[in-house]
């Protein structure tokens, strides 16, 4: 028995070893732009587009109001630390009382600045997910020797009658 599992054990490791090796992105590298979904509806890339420069917009001008009026009412926000956050208005609230004020204006416009679009993707006609990241200074990198903390953003998006809306949002740091 002993025999039959050490030999089973070996040909395992040998066919894991043999596997092709997966084509994973570093942490901290960022893909080709891309766009899936909106080939054929240039209405919905240029509102998309558009949401998204709005929100890089009021993210420089760390506008709490305008960032909060850009998700559904009963969003769902989740930082980098694991902070939850279940409504707009509470969204809101946090913005403008404890994230903002704890740091200099100057690294929301930078932040703003460096945002970049990994990728958009339609899902349907009402509903999508943006994908940005951006380097910044709002607390130290977590990647030794680095100074920018580099920072992605998850958005899953839904068509309200008043335009594209953020009903979901992660936020995660990368790491190496």
């Amino acid at each position: 028995m002993k025999n039959t599992v050490t030999a089973t054990a070996i040909a395992l490791c040998a066919l894991i070893a043999s596997a092709p090796v997966t084509q994973a992105q570093e942490r901290r590298d960022i893909p080709v732009y891309r766009e899936i979904g909106l080939a054929d509806n240039a209405a919905a890339r240029r509102a998309l587009t558009d949401w998204f420069a709005t929100y890089r917009d009021a993210w420089a001008r760390e506008d709490s109001a305008a960032l909060a009026a850009l998700h559904t009412v009963d969003t769902e926000w989740i930082n980098a630390y694991a902070r939850m956050f279940q409504d707009a208005d509470t969204l809101e609230l946090f913005l403008q009382e404890r994230l903002f004020p704890q740091f200099d204006p100057h690294v929301s416009i930078t932040e703003a600045a460096n945002m970049q679009l990994i990728s958009m993707r339609l899902l349907g006609d009402d509903a999508a997910v943006i994908h940005v990241y951006t380097d910044g200074n709002r607390g130290p990198s977590r990647t030794a020797g680095e100074s920018a903390r580099r920072t992605h953003m998850h958005l899953v998006l839904t068509r309200t009658d008043e335009g594209w809306k953020a009903a979901h949002t992660a936020i995660m740091d990368a790491r190496r």
